[in-house]
Protein backbone atom coordinates (compact mmCIF):
# COMPACT_ATOMS: atom_id res chain seq x y z
CA UNK A 1 0.00 0.00 0.00
CA UNK A 2 1.36 3.67 -0.80
CA UNK A 3 2.33 5.93 1.89
CA UNK A 4 0.46 9.34 1.80
CA UNK A 5 3.19 12.21 1.70
CA UNK A 6 1.54 14.80 3.21
CA UNK A 7 2.95 18.84 3.26
CA UNK A 8 1.90 20.83 6.45
CA UNK A 9 2.42 24.71 5.84
CA UNK A 10 2.44 27.10 8.85
CA UNK A 11 4.62 29.45 10.02
CA UNK A 12 4.16 28.80 13.90
CA UNK A 13 6.47 25.61 14.43
CA UNK A 14 5.33 24.17 17.25
CA UNK A 15 1.81 23.53 15.18
CA UNK A 16 4.01 21.68 12.20
CA UNK A 17 5.54 19.80 14.96
CA UNK A 18 2.58 18.66 16.77
CA UNK A 19 0.58 17.60 13.49
CA UNK A 20 4.12 16.10 12.51
CA UNK A 21 3.49 14.16 15.24
CA UNK A 22 0.16 13.34 14.98
CA UNK A 23 0.03 12.25 11.41
CA UNK A 24 3.11 10.40 11.71
CA UNK A 25 1.92 7.49 13.91
CA UNK A 26 -1.05 7.20 12.08
CA UNK A 27 1.54 6.27 9.13
CA UNK A 28 1.68 9.09 6.56
CA UNK A 29 4.62 10.58 5.50
CA UNK A 30 5.10 14.21 6.83
CA UNK A 31 6.88 16.72 5.61
CA UNK A 32 7.11 20.53 7.26
CA UNK A 33 7.42 23.86 5.75
CA UNK A 34 7.15 27.42 8.21
CA UNK A 35 5.96 29.90 5.59
CA UNK A 36 4.35 30.11 2.36
CA UNK A 37 7.40 30.62 0.10
CA UNK A 38 9.15 27.90 1.65
CA UNK A 39 6.44 25.68 0.56
CA UNK A 40 6.45 27.06 -2.85
CA UNK A 41 9.73 25.95 -2.92
CA UNK A 42 8.74 22.19 -1.68
CA UNK A 43 6.20 21.27 -4.13
CA UNK A 44 8.46 22.90 -7.38
CA UNK A 45 10.85 20.07 -6.41
CA UNK A 46 8.57 16.76 -4.53
CA UNK A 47 5.36 16.31 -5.05
CA UNK A 48 2.39 15.57 -2.32
CA UNK A 49 -0.67 14.11 -2.16
CA UNK A 50 -2.18 16.41 0.67
CA UNK A 51 -1.16 19.83 1.53
CA UNK A 52 -2.10 20.96 4.92
CA UNK A 53 -1.63 24.93 4.87
CA UNK A 54 -2.93 27.23 7.56
CA UNK A 55 -4.31 30.75 6.21
CA UNK A 56 -3.07 33.64 8.14
CA UNK A 57 0.53 33.51 7.65
CA UNK A 58 2.93 36.69 6.58
CA UNK A 59 4.13 37.74 2.97
CA UNK A 60 2.73 34.67 1.38
CA UNK A 61 -0.47 33.33 3.10
CA UNK A 62 -2.63 29.96 2.68
CA UNK A 63 -4.47 31.55 -0.50
CA UNK A 64 -1.32 31.84 -2.37
CA UNK A 65 -0.10 28.65 -1.45
CA UNK A 66 -3.10 26.82 -2.40
CA UNK A 67 -3.01 29.13 -5.87
CA UNK A 68 0.54 27.84 -6.47
CA UNK A 69 -0.09 24.24 -5.80
CA UNK A 70 -2.67 24.62 -8.27
CA UNK A 71 0.19 25.49 -10.98
CA UNK A 72 2.56 23.45 -9.92
CA UNK A 73 0.82 20.43 -8.89
CA UNK A 74 -2.78 20.43 -9.71
CA UNK A 75 -3.65 16.44 -8.53
CA UNK A 76 -3.06 17.17 -4.97
CA UNK A 77 -5.24 18.37 -2.50
CA UNK A 78 -5.27 20.82 -0.41
CA UNK A 79 -6.73 21.44 3.10
CA UNK A 80 -7.05 24.86 4.78
CA UNK A 81 -6.44 25.45 8.42
CA UNK A 82 -7.47 28.41 10.05
CA UNK A 83 -8.91 29.97 13.55
CA UNK A 84 -12.36 29.03 14.62
CA UNK A 85 -13.08 32.47 14.06
CA UNK A 86 -12.04 32.48 10.71
CA UNK A 87 -14.06 29.94 8.99
CA UNK A 88 -15.39 32.32 6.41
CA UNK A 89 -12.14 32.61 4.84
CA UNK A 90 -11.70 28.70 4.87
CA UNK A 91 -15.38 28.46 2.86
CA UNK A 92 -13.84 31.05 0.28
CA UNK A 93 -11.08 28.98 0.21
CA UNK A 94 -12.83 25.66 -0.88
CA UNK A 95 -14.56 27.61 -3.31
CA UNK A 96 -11.18 28.42 -4.99
CA UNK A 97 -10.03 24.67 -4.87
CA UNK A 98 -9.40 23.39 -1.37
CA UNK A 99 -10.90 20.21 -0.35
CA UNK A 100 -11.62 20.70 3.33
CA UNK A 101 -10.98 22.73 6.18
CA UNK A 102 -9.93 22.44 9.94
CA UNK A 103 -10.64 24.74 12.61
CA UNK A 104 -7.90 25.47 15.33
CA UNK A 105 -7.91 24.52 17.67
CA UNK A 106 -6.93 20.92 16.80
CA UNK A 107 -9.33 18.17 17.49
CA UNK A 108 -6.87 15.09 16.82
CA UNK A 109 -10.15 12.72 15.91
CA UNK A 110 -11.15 15.05 13.79
CA UNK A 111 -7.70 16.00 11.63
CA UNK A 112 -7.68 11.80 11.65
CA UNK A 113 -11.63 11.45 9.72
CA UNK A 114 -10.62 14.27 7.50
CA UNK A 115 -7.40 12.49 6.34
CA UNK A 116 -8.85 9.44 6.01
CA UNK A 117 -11.88 10.54 3.98
CA UNK A 118 -9.25 12.56 1.40
CA UNK A 119 -6.91 9.74 0.87
CA UNK A 120 -10.16 7.45 0.04
CA UNK A 121 -11.95 9.41 -1.98
CA UNK A 122 -8.00 9.87 -3.83
CA UNK A 123 -7.78 6.57 -4.03
CA UNK A 124 -11.22 6.32 -5.90
CA UNK A 125 -9.78 8.52 -8.29
CA UNK A 126 -7.04 6.83 -8.79
CA UNK A 127 -8.83 3.95 -9.07
CA UNK A 128 -11.68 5.29 -11.33
CA UNK A 129 -8.99 6.60 -13.76
CA UNK A 130 -6.91 3.67 -14.05
CA UNK A 131 -10.18 1.92 -14.72
CA UNK A 132 -10.82 4.86 -17.24
CA UNK A 133 -7.80 4.11 -19.07
CA UNK A 134 -7.89 0.30 -19.42
CA UNK A 135 -11.53 0.40 -20.97
CA UNK A 136 -10.17 2.87 -23.49
CA UNK A 137 -7.40 0.74 -24.43
CA UNK A 138 -9.66 -2.19 -24.73
CA UNK A 139 -11.98 0.22 -26.71
CA UNK A 140 -8.56 0.99 -28.88
CA UNK A 141 -7.68 -2.77 -29.27
CA UNK A 142 -10.92 -4.28 -29.89
CA UNK A 143 -12.44 -0.63 -31.89
CA UNK A 144 -15.12 -2.76 -33.74
CA UNK A 145 -17.07 -3.84 -30.42
CA UNK A 146 -18.58 -1.51 -28.63
CA UNK A 147 -19.50 -1.31 -24.81
CA UNK A 148 -18.49 -0.73 -21.07
CA UNK A 149 -20.75 -2.35 -19.51
CA UNK A 150 -20.06 -4.80 -16.57
CA UNK A 151 -20.94 -7.88 -19.25
CA UNK A 152 -19.07 -6.40 -21.94
CA UNK A 153 -15.91 -6.01 -19.86
CA UNK A 154 -15.87 -9.46 -18.83
CA UNK A 155 -15.54 -10.42 -22.15
CA UNK A 156 -12.94 -8.32 -22.61
CA UNK A 157 -11.22 -9.65 -20.23
CA UNK A 158 -11.62 -13.19 -21.41
CA UNK A 159 -10.41 -11.91 -24.98
CA UNK A 160 -7.03 -10.46 -23.49
CA UNK A 161 -6.09 -13.77 -21.71
CA UNK A 162 -7.28 -16.01 -24.60
CA UNK A 163 -5.82 -13.82 -27.82
CA UNK A 164 -1.70 -15.01 -27.61
CA UNK A 165 -2.98 -18.94 -27.59
CA UNK A 166 -3.42 -21.26 -29.88
CA UNK A 167 -6.86 -22.51 -28.17
CA UNK A 168 -10.02 -23.34 -29.89
CA UNK A 169 -12.94 -20.92 -28.65
CA UNK A 170 -16.36 -21.72 -28.52
CA UNK A 171 -18.66 -18.50 -28.82
CA UNK A 172 -22.41 -18.98 -28.00
CA UNK A 173 -25.08 -16.63 -27.88
CA UNK A 174 -28.57 -15.28 -29.25
CA UNK A 175 -28.59 -14.59 -33.02
CA UNK A 176 -27.03 -10.75 -33.52
CA UNK A 177 -24.90 -10.34 -30.49
CA UNK A 178 -21.73 -10.12 -32.28
CA UNK A 179 -20.20 -13.45 -32.26
CA UNK A 180 -18.18 -12.85 -35.60
CA UNK A 181 -17.00 -9.49 -34.45
CA UNK A 182 -15.63 -11.23 -31.30
CA UNK A 183 -14.22 -13.89 -33.59
CA UNK A 184 -12.88 -11.71 -36.12
CA UNK A 185 -11.05 -9.28 -32.67
CA UNK A 186 -9.52 -12.58 -31.32
CA UNK A 187 -7.67 -13.27 -34.72
CA UNK A 188 -6.84 -9.90 -35.15
CA UNK A 189 -4.77 -8.92 -32.17
CA UNK A 190 -3.65 -12.25 -31.85
CA UNK A 191 -0.04 -13.97 -32.83
CA UNK A 192 -2.01 -15.22 -36.10
CA UNK A 193 -2.87 -11.64 -37.42
CA UNK A 194 -0.56 -11.69 -40.15
CA UNK A 195 -2.14 -14.90 -41.85
CA UNK A 196 -5.42 -15.74 -43.43
CA UNK A 197 -9.10 -15.14 -41.36
CA UNK A 198 -10.98 -17.59 -43.04
CA UNK A 199 -14.53 -17.77 -42.20
CA UNK A 200 -17.65 -19.91 -43.37
CA UNK A 201 -21.30 -20.25 -42.30
CA UNK A 202 -22.02 -24.05 -41.90
CA UNK A 203 -25.69 -23.70 -42.03
CA UNK A 204 -25.63 -21.33 -45.28
CA UNK A 205 -23.93 -23.92 -47.78
CA UNK A 206 -25.70 -27.16 -48.49
CA UNK A 207 -24.54 -30.36 -47.45
CA UNK A 208 -23.57 -31.39 -50.89
CA UNK A 209 -21.45 -28.89 -51.14
CA UNK A 210 -19.79 -28.38 -47.67
CA UNK A 211 -17.60 -31.13 -47.46
CA UNK A 212 -15.95 -29.63 -50.68
CA UNK A 213 -15.73 -26.36 -49.49
CA UNK A 214 -14.23 -27.26 -46.11
CA UNK A 215 -11.92 -30.03 -47.08
CA UNK A 216 -11.23 -29.04 -50.74
CA UNK A 217 -11.46 -31.52 -53.70
CA UNK A 218 -9.60 -33.22 -56.62
CA UNK A 219 -10.84 -32.54 -59.76
CA UNK A 220 -12.80 -35.47 -61.62
CA UNK A 221 -14.02 -36.38 -57.77
CA UNK A 222 -17.27 -35.67 -58.62
CA UNK A 223 -19.42 -34.62 -61.59
CA UNK A 224 -19.09 -30.70 -61.65
CA UNK A 225 -15.28 -31.03 -60.28
CA UNK A 226 -13.80 -29.82 -63.45
CA UNK A 227 -10.39 -28.80 -61.48
CA UNK A 228 -8.69 -29.06 -58.52
CA UNK A 229 -9.70 -26.96 -55.57
CA UNK A 230 -8.39 -26.33 -52.04
CA UNK A 231 -10.52 -26.03 -49.07
CA UNK A 232 -10.84 -23.60 -46.95
CA UNK A 233 -8.97 -25.34 -43.63
CA UNK A 234 -6.33 -25.36 -46.17
CA UNK A 235 -6.63 -21.69 -46.92
CA UNK A 236 -6.67 -20.69 -43.55
CA UNK A 237 -3.06 -22.72 -42.64
CA UNK A 238 -1.23 -20.73 -40.15
CA UNK A 239 -4.35 -18.53 -39.16
CA UNK A 240 -7.77 -19.03 -37.88
CA UNK A 241 -10.85 -20.67 -39.50
CA UNK A 242 -14.31 -19.16 -37.79
CA UNK A 243 -17.01 -22.22 -38.12
CA UNK A 244 -20.27 -19.85 -37.92
CA UNK A 245 -23.23 -21.93 -36.64
CA UNK A 246 -21.31 -25.00 -35.73
CA UNK A 247 -24.39 -26.64 -34.84
CA UNK A 248 -25.55 -27.01 -38.14
CA UNK A 249 -22.56 -29.20 -39.50
CA UNK A 250 -23.74 -32.65 -40.81
CA UNK A 251 -22.58 -35.62 -38.63
CA UNK A 252 -20.70 -36.82 -41.44
CA UNK A 253 -18.37 -34.16 -41.76
CA UNK A 254 -18.25 -33.52 -37.53
CA UNK A 255 -16.30 -36.83 -37.50
CA UNK A 256 -13.97 -35.46 -40.35
CA UNK A 257 -13.16 -32.04 -38.27
CA UNK A 258 -12.80 -33.93 -35.18
CA UNK A 259 -10.07 -35.97 -36.99
CA UNK A 260 -8.37 -33.05 -38.08
CA UNK A 261 -8.39 -31.12 -34.99
CA UNK A 262 -6.76 -34.14 -33.59
CA UNK A 263 -4.35 -35.04 -36.27
CA UNK A 264 -4.14 -31.71 -37.76
CA UNK A 265 -4.15 -33.56 -41.32
CA UNK A 266 -6.80 -33.89 -44.16
CA UNK A 267 -7.71 -35.61 -47.30
CA UNK A 268 -9.22 -33.58 -50.07
CA UNK A 269 -12.57 -35.41 -51.37
CA UNK A 270 -11.14 -37.83 -54.07
CA UNK A 271 -8.15 -37.41 -53.22
CA UNK A 272 -5.45 -39.85 -51.61
CA UNK A 273 -2.61 -37.47 -50.77
CA UNK A 274 -2.46 -36.06 -46.94
CA UNK A 275 -2.35 -32.41 -46.04
CA UNK A 276 -1.17 -31.28 -42.94
CA UNK A 277 -2.76 -28.02 -41.66
CA UNK A 278 -1.77 -25.77 -38.59
CA UNK A 279 -5.27 -24.04 -37.63
CA UNK A 280 -6.57 -22.38 -35.01
CA UNK A 281 -10.60 -22.97 -34.79
CA UNK A 282 -12.76 -20.35 -33.38
CA UNK A 283 -16.28 -21.91 -33.70
CA UNK A 284 -19.53 -19.82 -32.64
CA UNK A 285 -23.40 -21.19 -32.31
CA UNK A 286 -26.95 -19.84 -31.05
CA UNK A 287 -28.00 -23.13 -30.23
CA UNK A 288 -27.92 -25.11 -27.32
CA UNK A 289 -24.82 -27.19 -28.04
CA UNK A 290 -24.31 -29.02 -24.77
CA UNK A 291 -28.18 -30.00 -25.19
CA UNK A 292 -27.84 -31.20 -28.91
CA UNK A 293 -24.62 -33.32 -27.66
CA UNK A 294 -27.83 -35.14 -24.99
CA UNK A 295 -29.87 -35.39 -27.88
CA UNK A 296 -27.36 -37.38 -30.42
CA UNK A 297 -27.20 -34.51 -32.43
CA UNK A 298 -24.12 -33.31 -32.18
CA UNK A 299 -21.24 -35.35 -31.16
CA UNK A 300 -19.47 -35.22 -27.36
CA UNK A 301 -15.79 -35.45 -28.41
CA UNK A 302 -16.11 -32.27 -31.40
CA UNK A 303 -18.05 -30.34 -28.40
CA UNK A 304 -15.25 -30.95 -26.27
CA UNK A 305 -12.34 -30.30 -28.65
CA UNK A 306 -14.39 -27.01 -29.76
CA UNK A 307 -15.62 -25.61 -26.47
CA UNK A 308 -11.71 -25.52 -24.61
CA UNK A 309 -12.89 -21.76 -23.73
CA UNK A 310 -16.46 -20.53 -24.10
CA UNK A 311 -17.37 -16.85 -24.30
CA UNK A 312 -20.91 -16.77 -24.07
CA UNK A 313 -22.08 -13.06 -25.43
CA UNK A 314 -24.51 -11.30 -23.68
CA UNK A 315 -27.51 -10.70 -25.24
CA UNK A 316 -28.75 -5.96 -25.74
CA UNK A 317 -31.27 -7.15 -22.83
CA UNK A 318 -28.11 -8.02 -20.32
CA UNK A 319 -26.14 -5.11 -21.10
CA UNK A 320 -28.90 -2.01 -21.32
CA UNK A 321 -26.27 -0.04 -20.26
CA UNK A 322 -24.39 0.15 -23.65
CA UNK A 323 -27.33 1.14 -25.32
CA UNK A 324 -26.65 5.14 -25.49
CA UNK A 325 -23.66 4.55 -27.02
CA UNK A 326 -24.53 1.96 -29.34
CA UNK A 327 -27.49 4.12 -30.72
CA UNK A 328 -25.00 7.20 -30.96
CA UNK A 329 -22.80 5.04 -32.82
CA UNK A 330 -24.75 3.59 -35.15
CA UNK A 331 -26.56 7.38 -35.83
CA UNK A 332 -22.49 8.17 -36.60
CA UNK A 333 -21.80 5.54 -39.16
CA UNK A 334 -25.76 5.30 -40.85
CA UNK A 335 -25.87 9.27 -41.21
CA UNK A 336 -22.51 9.70 -42.67
CA UNK A 337 -23.64 6.70 -45.09
CA UNK A 338 -27.20 8.27 -45.84
CA UNK A 339 -25.51 12.03 -46.73
CA UNK A 340 -27.12 13.14 -43.59
CA UNK A 341 -26.56 15.05 -40.27
CA UNK A 342 -28.59 13.23 -37.54
CA UNK A 343 -27.43 15.03 -34.47
CA UNK A 344 -28.89 12.50 -31.73
CA UNK A 345 -32.70 11.18 -30.41
CA UNK A 346 -34.51 12.95 -28.73
CA UNK A 347 -36.08 11.90 -25.20
CA UNK A 348 -39.15 9.80 -25.63
CA UNK A 349 -37.44 7.77 -28.84
CA UNK A 350 -34.61 7.44 -26.56
CA UNK A 351 -36.77 6.02 -23.68
CA UNK A 352 -38.70 3.23 -26.04
CA UNK A 353 -35.63 1.53 -27.38
CA UNK A 354 -34.10 1.48 -23.89
CA UNK A 355 -37.63 -0.16 -22.63
CA UNK A 356 -37.15 -2.65 -25.86
CA UNK A 357 -36.40 -6.28 -25.18
CA UNK A 358 -34.77 -6.40 -28.69
CA UNK A 359 -34.84 -10.11 -29.66
CA UNK A 360 -32.54 -9.42 -32.68
CA UNK A 361 -30.22 -7.71 -30.51
CA UNK A 362 -27.46 -5.30 -32.03
CA UNK A 363 -28.41 -6.40 -35.22
CA UNK A 364 -31.79 -5.59 -34.85
CA UNK A 365 -30.62 -2.12 -33.49
CA UNK A 366 -28.38 -1.47 -35.84
CA UNK A 367 -31.06 -2.35 -38.91
CA UNK A 368 -33.94 -0.10 -36.54
CA UNK A 369 -31.62 2.92 -36.65
CA UNK A 370 -30.70 2.70 -40.38
CA UNK A 371 -34.13 2.73 -40.75
CA UNK A 372 -35.10 5.59 -39.21
CA UNK A 373 -32.32 7.60 -40.18
CA UNK A 374 -33.27 7.12 -44.18
CA UNK A 375 -36.85 8.21 -42.85
CA UNK A 376 -36.45 11.07 -40.83
CA UNK A 377 -36.68 14.49 -42.50
CA UNK A 378 -35.06 16.62 -39.51
CA UNK A 379 -31.71 16.15 -37.57
CA UNK A 380 -32.97 14.54 -34.74
CA UNK A 381 -34.75 10.98 -34.63
CA UNK A 382 -37.88 10.91 -32.80
CA UNK A 383 -40.58 7.75 -32.08
CA UNK A 384 -42.57 8.69 -35.20
CA UNK A 385 -39.35 7.12 -37.20
CA UNK A 386 -39.46 4.26 -35.27
CA UNK A 387 -41.11 1.05 -36.18
CA UNK A 388 -45.05 0.99 -35.14
CA UNK A 389 -43.97 -1.40 -32.01
CA UNK A 390 -41.99 0.94 -30.76
CA UNK A 391 -44.99 3.50 -30.24
CA UNK A 392 -47.19 0.89 -28.95
CA UNK A 393 -44.61 0.10 -25.89
CA UNK A 394 -46.05 0.81 -22.26
CA UNK A 395 -42.93 2.04 -21.11
CA UNK A 396 -43.93 2.69 -17.28
CA UNK A 397 -46.04 -0.42 -17.17
CA UNK A 398 -43.58 -3.21 -18.24
CA UNK A 399 -40.58 -1.97 -16.58
CA UNK A 400 -38.95 -3.82 -13.61
CA UNK A 401 -36.83 -2.72 -10.89
CA UNK A 402 -34.21 -3.84 -13.08
CA UNK A 403 -35.23 -2.04 -15.97
CA UNK A 404 -36.65 1.19 -14.35
CA UNK A 405 -33.46 1.67 -12.40
CA UNK A 406 -31.78 1.57 -16.38
CA UNK A 407 -34.22 4.05 -17.28
CA UNK A 408 -34.20 6.44 -14.47
CA UNK A 409 -30.33 6.50 -14.70
CA UNK A 410 -30.79 7.21 -18.71
CA UNK A 411 -33.12 9.95 -17.62
CA UNK A 412 -31.10 11.26 -15.17
CA UNK A 413 -28.25 11.49 -17.69
CA UNK A 414 -30.14 12.52 -20.73
CA UNK A 415 -31.72 15.19 -19.08
CA UNK A 416 -28.54 16.66 -16.86
CA UNK A 417 -26.69 16.02 -20.45
CA UNK A 418 -29.48 18.31 -22.65
CA UNK A 419 -29.11 20.73 -19.60
CA UNK A 420 -25.64 21.50 -19.74
CA UNK A 421 -25.47 21.63 -23.30
CA UNK A 422 -28.06 24.71 -23.26
CA UNK A 423 -26.09 26.25 -20.11
CA UNK A 424 -29.04 25.38 -17.85
CA UNK A 425 -31.56 27.14 -19.89
CA UNK A 426 -34.76 24.89 -19.27
CA UNK A 427 -36.73 25.93 -22.07
CA UNK A 428 -34.32 25.34 -24.98
CA UNK A 429 -33.58 22.15 -22.76
CA UNK A 430 -36.57 20.70 -22.79
CA UNK A 431 -37.33 22.19 -26.47
CA UNK A 432 -34.36 19.64 -27.64
CA UNK A 433 -35.55 17.02 -24.92
CA UNK A 434 -39.15 17.14 -27.20
CA UNK A 435 -41.10 17.64 -23.74
CA UNK A 436 -42.80 20.95 -22.17
CA UNK A 437 -41.67 22.67 -19.98
CA UNK A 438 -44.03 20.84 -17.16
CA UNK A 439 -42.88 17.56 -17.96
CA UNK A 440 -39.35 18.93 -17.66
CA UNK A 441 -39.69 20.29 -14.27
CA UNK A 442 -41.40 17.14 -13.10
CA UNK A 443 -38.73 15.23 -13.81
CA UNK A 444 -36.19 17.17 -12.49
CA UNK A 445 -38.26 16.90 -9.26
CA UNK A 446 -38.34 12.75 -9.26
CA UNK A 447 -34.46 12.45 -11.03
CA UNK A 448 -33.33 14.38 -7.90
CA UNK A 449 -31.58 16.91 -10.67
CA UNK A 450 -30.10 19.91 -9.41
CA UNK A 451 -31.48 22.88 -11.42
Amino acid sequence: MEITNILVVDDEKDICRALNIILSKEGYSVTEAHNGEQAVEIITRRSFDIIMTDIKMEKMDGFGVLREAQRISPETSVIMMTAFASVGSAVEAMRAGAVDYITKPFINDDIRLTLKRIVESRNLQRENQILRQELSQRRATFKNIIGSSDAMQKIFSVMEKVIPSKTNILITGESGTGKSLVAQAIHENGPRKDKPFISINCGAIPETLLESELFGHKKGSFTSAVEDKKGLITMANEGTLFLDEIGDLPAALQVKLLHVIQTKELKPVGDTRVITVDVRIIAATNADLAQRVQDHRFREDLYYRLNVIEIRMPSLRERRDDLPVLIKHFIGEFSRDAGKSIKDIDYEAMQAMMAYDWPGNIRELGNTLERAIVLTEGDLITLHDLPDKFRTLDVEGMATSSLRQALDDFEREYIKRSMAENKGNKEAAAERLGIDLATLYRKLKKLRIEN
